[in-house]
């Protein structure tokens, strides 16, 4: 996190919203149990990265925010989701790139992944619970109500105005842009329309040459289209698929390929998701079969939706 979001957050933490004395070790257990299959966390040893996309998921799942999102987040703050042996930004510590606040041990935060990630993931919720602006209607599942939230992760600072005051056009280094931008290539479809608010210059206030937070006029937007995770999908769920044409694979990676399914073709879901066997990939693969069974096997998350 860079020097705008350490300040937002040291107020936060002055106000007691963060309730630091809330440690990773009473929250982490859960999600990281999840992963035991991908090995086991040594010290000073960066976890494999389907091990780190484990440990991402089952957090974000635990501590229900979309797993796109925190895993965006993580790749904003540290391309390679490595813990250890990387330069720090700006003072930012491990995965999450947090900073050693009143309440984090600072030792932990750098030697323990799982706290690095519970304290990263902490933040962010908290930052949805302040006073942001959010999409009306929509919930914590919805990918593009975690904008702000994602802006206030690092600071709501004129960098990030979603608009350039001078001009009125889309602020695409911003940080949330940045973030949202891995979010459509990592975990969507490239071609996937995200995070398309109605914004005008009249929504913020600021002083483009000052470094005060930006003033919200406006805090509720209405958005079609949104995008909910995809990440919650269970045995029995319908869902469609998106695309006009997908393969449903034998294997959930791309090395086999069985038959392809069209698009709005409603697929049944077998049960829960799985990694990729490809270490590039951040999506999950779900097992799916069509209704009439003749076809079964593996589709990406990116290419469905629910029914």
């Amino acid at each position: 996190m860079k020097l705008m979001g350490k300040l937002c957050l040291t107020a936060v933490l002055t106000l007691g919203l963060l309730q630091p004395g809330v440690s990773a070790e009473a929250t982490g257990t859960d999600f990281s149990s999840n992963c035991t299959k991908y090995g086991v966390l040594k010290p000073n040893v960066n976890p494999s990265f389907q091990h780190m996309n484990c440990l991402l998921t089952n957090a974000a799942l635990a501590a229900d925010i979309p797993p796109e999102v925190v895993k965006a987040v993580a790749t904003q703050e540290n391309g390679k989701w490595q813990q250890f042996g990387i330069k720090p930004a700006d003072s930012g510590i491990g995965l999450m790139q947090v900073t050693n606040y009143p309440g984090y041990s600072k030792e932990k935060l750098k030697n323990d992944v799982i706290y690095n990630i519970d304290a990263g993931i902490s933040i962010l919720s908290k930052k949805y619970d302040s006073n942001v602006p959010k999409i009306k209607g929509a919930g914590r599942n919805i990918i593009e109500n975690w904008y702000f939230p994602v802006m206030a992760y690092n600071g709501i600072k004129p960098v990030n105005s979603p608009l350039i005051k001078a001009t009125g056009k889309k602020n695409i280094k911003a940080y949330q842009e940045e973030v949202f931008s891995k979010i459509v290539k990592d975990s969507l479809l490239k071609s996937a329309n995200l995070a398309q608010f109605p914004f005008t210059t009249a929504d913020f206030e600021y002083d483009p040459t000052s470094n005060q937070n930006i003033v919200f006029r406006k805090m509720e937007y209405s958005i079609k289209d949104l995008h909910p995770t995809v990440y919650q999908f269970k045995a029995g769920n319908r869902v469609m698929v998106t695309v006009d044409s997908v393969k449903v694979r034998v294997h959930p990676d791309t090395t086999k390929s069985a038959k392809n399914v069209g698009k709005n073709t409603v697929l049944l879901v077998r049960g829960n998701f799985v990694y990729s066997k490809n270490s590039a990939n951040q999506f999950v693969w779900y097992p799916v079969r069509t209704a009439d069974q003749k076809i079964k096997g593996y589709i990406s998350s990116a290419y469905i939706k629910k029914l």
